[in-house]
């Protein structure tokens, strides 16, 4: 069943704006559970483990390996294609993933973009670099930290699954043709200026701007292993959605729909009961969100409470004081109140002007809407001891001795 709207990226907007800059940077969680979920298909008795990468980690490269050499598990997906680990494999002297960037160029050959050689794609391979341009010279991430170039966590398992005779299935490059087939059927979000104008303005918020230097920031200072291993779920979801306010067409193609199809991958053409994935980070949250709505295993959060810990009883009570002696005020007076609301505050704006809430709501000192269906309320001891008598002669006989003694005066 397919999900209603999109998958929402959630992040912490700047959980630690109040404190220094020393405890401003990430979370304290472990590399595994930053990495790593686990999630169920009760009905099918199916497990998964969606292992998210961003191919820059020796840490998570065994962490990996080892994790399908204890499961065992019936198959695995991974994020590449048979082309880039046929390159792979034929590397010797490979042993850490500083030793496999060395041959990052030579893989980029799997990168095998095929564009029409007709004029409608001249012009989108010109749309396409210089796309690709700018975003390189937005996201400037250093030599050892490359999120999107297949690792040694992808070559790793692989290998791990051929000693086990344990079937792959590859899902394709980050770029895969039909990725690519939609980009160049998508026409906006191309053009340079506005492309550039968003990429200025993405970081005009200014806690937009502060988490992108915090996130830099601490790239540069732990380099791409160790950040690739403090990367939580909500650290890649604040670059999905940076990503979204710079190209949000493309972010739909590349990373939204891109979720649809790894998650049919899994979910439909991985056999067996223990699956294991490996795929780019940032499509975790989608893939584990299309999990969890399809096989109904959603986590069911506590429900927001409206009302909180407000004391109804207590407003109940100001509520009904505060309109018995705002009656009790207007019958000595002889004048309608001063307002009808029950408080004011510093953005306070009355809905109707002052003569129409007169003529509205009251006509006069004997108007029956000032009391209750006839009952005239008398203060007696305290605003909480209120009584009040039946027909309105008391009022008639006040109003009568005030107007008398008024002619004597004359």
């Amino acid at each position: 069943m397919a999900m209603i709207g999109g998958v929402v990226n959630r992040f912490v907007r700047n959980p630690n704006f109040d404190s220094s800059i020393w405890n401003r940077f990430m979370n304290r969680g472990s590399p595994h559970a930053n990495t790593l979920t686990v999630l169920e298909d009760p009905a099918n008795q199916r497990k998964l483990f969606l292992i998210g990468t961003t191919n820059s980690s020796t840490f998570l490269a065994k962490r990996t390996r080892n994790l399908i050499r204890a499961e065992r598990p019936d198959s695995l997906l991974v994020q590449t294609n048979q082309d880039w680990w046929n390159t792979v494999k034929q590397l010797e002297g490979v042993h850490t993933q500083a030793d496999l960037n060395e041959y990052n160029e030579l893989l980029l050959s799997a990168n095998k973009y095929q564009i029409d050689n007709n004029p409608r794609g001249a012009i989108f391979r010109f749309r396409l670099y210089s796309w690709l341009l700018v975003m390189s010279a937005m996201k400037r991430f250093p030599r050892d930290f490359h999120p999107f170039v297949p690792g040694l966590e992808m070559k790793w398992a692989i290998e791990e699954a051929e000693n086990l005779k344990i079937p792959v299935e590859f899902a394709g490059l980050q770029l895969n043709p039909e990725t690519l087939n939609a980009l160049q059927l998508e026409k906006r979000g191309y053009d340079l200026i506005p492309l550039v104008y968003r990429c200025m303005r993405s970081l005009h918020n200014s806690h937009w701007r502060r988490e992108k230097q915090d996130h830099y920031a601490l790239l540069e200072v732990l380099g791409g292993e160790a950040f690739a291993e403090v990367i939580d779920k909500y650290r890649i979801c604040w670059f999905s959605k940076h990503f979204e306010r710079i190209s949000p067409r493309q972010k739909q193609i590349v990373v939204n729909d891109r979720n649809v199809d790894l998650f049919h991958r899994i979910y439909r053409n991985l056999p067996g009961k223990k699956l294991v994935a490996v795929v780019n980070q940032w499509h975790v949250p989608g893939i584990e969100a299309h999990w969890r709505h399809t096989t109904g295993t959603e986590l069911q959060g506590e429900p927001i409470n409206p009302i909180g810990d407000m004391d109804i009883e207590k407003y109940m009570e100001d509520q009904l004081v505060n309109e018995a002696l705002r009656d009790f005020v207007s019958k000595l007076t002889k004048s309608e109140p001063a307002t009808w609301q029950n408080y004011l505050t510093m953005y306070h704006k009355e809905t109707m002007e002052a003569e129409r809430t007169r003529h509205v709501t009251f006509l006069g000192a004997n108007d029956p809407h000032l009391t209750h269906d006839g009952k005239l309320y008398h203060y007696m001891a305290t605003p909480h001891d209120l009584v009040s008598t039946h027909g309105t002669q008391d009022l008639d006989s006040a109003t009568d001795s005030r107007a008398k003694k008024q002619q004597q005066k004359h």
